[in-house]
């Protein structure tokens, strides 16, 4: 029985059939095994006219050699003698050629055999590459694609982030901005249309094709970086910029460079391609600290990118590779072939017209070097002093203000008062010392001191009495510096002196203990102790004593043996009751700095600017105080308001938001008296002519401190002059009304030219009364008084009728007595 005939194969051993898939058409050895009983027998096939010795792979013996056979006899069969164990792997067959080197054609017939899709070796190739491909980088690569899909709403927050925050006056104006960082923050419709087209044909003209990366230029850039065996050339779309903008990574590595796309692949799957676009345009750094063309345009052109002109947008976007090597300011002539290079490209793209090819020279001739070198020195700042305080403010609230940004914080403030407001500090500052109406005195000798320079410095703040909102502040002297940012307007507590005078009074006339017409002593004063020593002898300024005076007149002379009769008729208890509702309302504050003597009643207290401008402000406002603020609200960069004012004590003075200090009509008794102690300050002697406004000078011992304190219907502001350290004075003409006077006087005098303030009257809830007194004992006039004149009262608390029988000389002695 023949085993392979016409294609069908027949078991020697059980007999049953099956039919070849296929025939061979090559000299060989073949093995057949049985489908049912997989008996194995060797099979031989032979080609007309070639000579080959053929070896049986099962048990290796020759096999005999045939000739002159022709393709249609039928083939020898040999069986093996013993059957193949299954467990043993061998080839499918195995054939040896000797000598005959076989052609082309020969080699590869034997994949006509294989299956057809695995024939083609190119094909087989592939399909290996592919599962190589899947196990050992596709099937991580969407692994980590899907964990970086998940993190990308965190890492989108970076484009919320180092934005500038903006500080506006009370109109919307910006103040000064604080950042670390400055971005961009721009709407792509708010950038140039020609600009957006030179950034996609510069850096990415596919972009809105692609899917994130392109991956012919990926493929060339990997080529490249493989044969060199490092990361030398990439091959960055716009989004995977974008993307290491986010990931923060700078490195020339594989391994960034996967991440990068890996974020890329994430971005185009979440944003618009507008979105990525506009988010690249404001992140990509420029150089010299400019992130984004709207601050880049801001630094090297000092204008706003919708504002640039075509070789302007091409300067910028020639930027973007390498900020550094390309700047104009640090390599020029890198810098204008490059922007050539640029220019050429476009004009081929038909993006810009040829014109431009010819202006590169003059444009680079023309472009103006930054009076900075960052534009961190270019910082808008109108009030570094209100921009420091701000600082901690958000800091209170976000320690990571830098990081985060794009905060806007309202305030109280007026620009159009803080725009001026250092420089004329600055120059009464100098003008002081040039007229040396200053001279640095070391008035303690003993005294530890700086070994720095010790500089005149200043302290300016207005309040609205009425609401209590800043509305301009200066913490310093000549010049804000790394050196000189101690806010003193706002941080510093000094002696008042005799501008604590009216706090006094306003207490004493509160209480009905004086009225303005109650005449007291002028006269030298000794406070004993027990054994008879001086303990306190309290003088008046250049110790000048008149006599019997009235209380209107002893404020505006300033009297100091007056107002310690004043305190001792009141009591240290009063006294400590009224300081406390003007400055220590918290128990813990009072204890810590109210001092029960009475040396506070001519200024021993260490009081701040801030304090004595919000205490004067009560005699504007009806006899309350509104607590200060400056910061109205503060907005996140999502527009969310996360500060008020009236949430937060601003300035921790530990005092309510409103609270009454003194009856109306006391306020406005003290207005009239503070009239009077105004007029007699200076400010008229240095040309402020306006009616309504109150105020009182104060001077320290050794004249270490000279102050100024007034207020008007809708402006209550504290002046101070003076040393850092109290180891110096200023000399002898150093006084409140030579020195810090004048300064209130050059500051109202500007804000009243430029009609910022609006010009009001002073406005009472309940008025005082005017009555007629009798000059001589300060009492209501009597049925024989004669030396007649009118006074303000409260309404409910009046002095008594006179009963003096007039006509006895007694005063005349006293006024031999104090002459």
């Amino acid at each position: 029985m023949e085993v392979v005939e016409n294609g069908q194969f027949t078991c020697p051993k059980c007999g049953s059939k099956s039919k070849l898939s296929r025939n061979p058409t090559i000299t060989g050895i073949y093995k057949i095994t049985c489908y049912k009983c997989k008996h194995q027998v060797l099979y031989k096939f032979e080609t007309p006219k070639v000579e080959n010795v053929v070896y049986s792979h099962v048990n290796s013996q020759p096999i005999p050699e045939v000739s002159n056979e022709t393709p249609s006899e039928k083939p020898k069969i040999l069986e093996s003698e013993t059957t193949v164990p299954e467990e043993k792997k061998v080839p499918f067959f195995e054939v040896k050629k000797i000598p005959v080197t076989p052609s082309v054609e020969q080699k590869t017939k034997f994949l006509e055999y294989l299956p057809p899709f695995l024939r083609n070796k190119f094909l087989i190739f592939g399909i290996f590459f592919i599962f190589l491909f899947s196990i050992f980088i596709l099937i991580p690569f969407f692994g980590m694609y899907n964990e970086t899909k998940a993190e990308l709403p965190e890492l989108l927050l970076e484009l919320g982030k180092n934005k500038p925050s903006k500080i506006l006056d009370r109109n919307g104006k910006i103040i000064s901005e604080i950042f670390q960082k400055k971005t961009s923050s721009l709407k792509l419709n708010q950038y140039p249309s020609k600009l957006i087209d030179i950034i996609l044909a510069v850096e990415d003209k596919d972009f809105y094709s692609h899917s994130g990366i392109d991956y012919l230029a990926l493929l060339r850039a990997v080529y490249k970086n493989i044969t060199n065996l490092n990361y030398s050339q990439g091959a960055s779309t716009i989004t995977q910029q974008l993307a290491r903008i986010l990931i923060k990574d700078r490195r020339k590595s594989l391994e960034r460079k996967f991440r990068e796309a890996l974020v890329a692949f994430a971005l185009e799957s979440k944003l618009s391609k507008d979105k990525i676009l506009e988010a690249y345009m404001n992140q990509v750094y420029l150089g010299h600290g400019a992130f984004g063309f709207e601050i880049g345009a801001n630094y090297y052109f000092e204008k706003s990118a919708k504002d640039l002109g075509v070789l302007e947008m091409v300067l910028l976007v020639s930027l973007t590779s390498n900020p550094n090597k390309y700047s104009p300011f640090k390599n020029r002539n890198l810098s204008i072939k490059r922007v050539k290079t640029i220019v050429e490209s476009l004009i081929k793209k038909q993006i810009i017209s040829p014109s431009y090819q010819g202006q590169v020279d003059l444009f680079f001739e023309q472009l103006k070097t930054p009076a900075y070198n960052t534009v961190f020195g270019s910082r808008y700042d109108a009030a570094p002093y209100v921009t420091e305080h701000v600082r901690e403010i958000l800091k209170s609230i976000d320690p990571n203000i830098y990081e985060v940004g794009g905060y806007t914080v309202e305030t109280t403030l007026f620009k159009s008062i803080q725009s001026w407001l250092p420089e004329i500090v600055k120059e009464h500052i100098e003008s002081l010392k040039k007229s040396k109406k200053v001279k640095k005195v070391k008035v303690k000798p003993k005294a530890k001191v700086s070994p720095e320079e010790v500089e005149l410095q200043a302290a300016v703040i207005g309040l609205d009495p009425s609401t209590g909102a800043v509305l301009f502040m200066h913490g310093g002297g000549e010049n804000f510096h790394s050196g000189n940012q101690f806010n003193r307007a706002i941080q510093m507590r000094r002696q008042t002196g005799s501008a604590i005078k009216p706090i006094l009074y306003s207490a004493a006339i509160d209480m009905g203990a004086i009225f303005p017409s109650t005449r007291m002593l002028d006269a030298p004063i000794v406070f004993r102790g027990s054994r008879g020593q001086v303990l306190w002898s309290p003088d008046n300024f250049g110790q000048v004593y008149e006599g019997e005076m009235t209380i209107r007149e002893a404020l505006a002379k300033s009297k100091n043996t007056i107002a310690v009769q004043i305190g001792e008729q009141l009591g240290l208890s009063n006294i400590e009751k009224y300081y406390s509702k003007y400055f220590f309302v918290d128990p813990i504050e009072k204890q810590k700095r109210f001092r029960a003597d009475l040396s506070i009643t001519l200024g021993s207290l260490e009081i701040s600017p801030l304090e004595m401008a919000s205490a004067y402000s009560n005699f504007a406002n009806d006899g309350i105080i509104k607590r200060p603020y400056l910061i109205t609200r503060i907005l996140d960069s999502k527009g969310k308001v996360i500060y008020k004012y009236t949430q937060r004590d601003e300035f921790n003075l530990k005092v309510p938001e409103e609270r009454r200090v003194i009856q109306p009509d006391t306020a406005e008794v003290m207005v009239s008296l503070m009239k009077g102690s105004a007029n007699s300050s200076g400010i008229r002697t240095h040309g402020y002519t306006g009616s309504e406004v109150i105020g009182k000078t104060g001077t320290t011992n050794d004249h270490v401190d000279a102050w100024f304190v007034g207020a008007k219907p809708r402006m209550s502001t504290a002046i101070w002059i003076g040393y850092d350290e109290g180891a110096y004075g200023m000399g002898s003409g150093a006084m409140g009304a030579s020195v810090a006077a004048p300064l209130w006087v050059k500051i109202t005098k500007r804000i009243e030219q430029e009609k910022i303030i609006p010009e009001e009257k002073f406005t009472f809830s309940k008025r005082a009364t005017w009555a007629n007194i009798c000059k001589e004992s300060g009492h209501l006039v009597g049925p024989e008084c004669t030396n007649i004149t009118t006074e303000i009262f409260l309404k409910d608390k009046k002095p008594p009728v006179c009963k003096i029988t007039h006509g006895y000389q007694e005063k005349e002695l006293l006024k031999n007595l104090f002459p």
